[in-house]
């Protein structure tokens, strides 16, 4: 497979709700690998994790003010336009129906990465995409053993300075009636406060970004 400069990435995630440490990581990414442009691309029913707390529509929402005036990043809905359970290969072959010519590299947080000999029709996304691994600068773990989660040979590594933040924490946080305003983008905020998002959650399973 070709240099990715000039491909499309691929961010997804439930984005329950989308904070700063994605947009964060999604311009360096696009940035360090010389992309055209970064999808986030928000799940419907993840296979990994319980089902989001916000609806799809809403966390598609908060995807779109997140990254408005960050050049280069992009909200795709093709998971909650399919529905059902979000298979990261299904997604691939979708967007390759989309622009057969686009070479599309897959962004996975460490977290994500360290499963993915488990995922679904693992085998079948190195032929779709190339695979990129992002760790958070000064974050436990190390590089990832690339052979030893059953990713791609070819799966680029990188180390991302994002904020330490957490989808959880946001959540728990808003649960409580805390401040979360340096969390997420402030049409983000504003965005969960109109439509009172959160306000009884507690707990749930960590983010990718945590």
């Amino acid at each position: 497979m070709s240099h990715p400069g000039g491909a499309t990435g691929i961010l997804g995630g439930t984005f329950d709700p989308v904070h700063l440490g994605h947009v964060e990581v999604a311009r360096q990414v696009r940035e360090d690998l010389g992309l055209a442009r970064v999808l986030l691309v928000p799940s419907s029913s993840p296979p990994h994790r319980e089902a989001p707390s916000a609806s799809p529509e809403d966390r598609l929402e908060m995807a779109r003010l997140a990254i408005a005036g960050h050049p280069g990043l992009e909200v795709d809905d093709v998971e909650v336009r399919r529905g059902g359970t979000s298979y990261a290969v299904d997604t691939l072959h979708q967007l390759k129906q989309v622009e057969p010519g686009r070479e599309l590299v897959l962004l996975l947080g460490r977290d994500a990465a360290v499963e993915f000999g488990s995922w679904h029709r693992a085998a079948e996304i190195g032929d779709l995409a190339r695979v990129a691994v992002f760790n958070r600068a000064g974050s436990d773990g190390g590089p990832i053993d690339v052979e030893a989660a059953g990713l791609p040979a070819a799966t680029i590594l990188l180390e991302v300075d994002s904020p330490a933040i957490s989808a959880t924490e946001i959540r728990d946080l808003l649960a409580l009636g805390g401040d979360v305003s340096g969390m997420v983008p402030a049409s983000v905020l504003e965005y969960i406060r109109d439509h009172a998002l959160y306000r009884s959650r507690v707990g749930g399973p960590r983010d990718a970004l945590s």
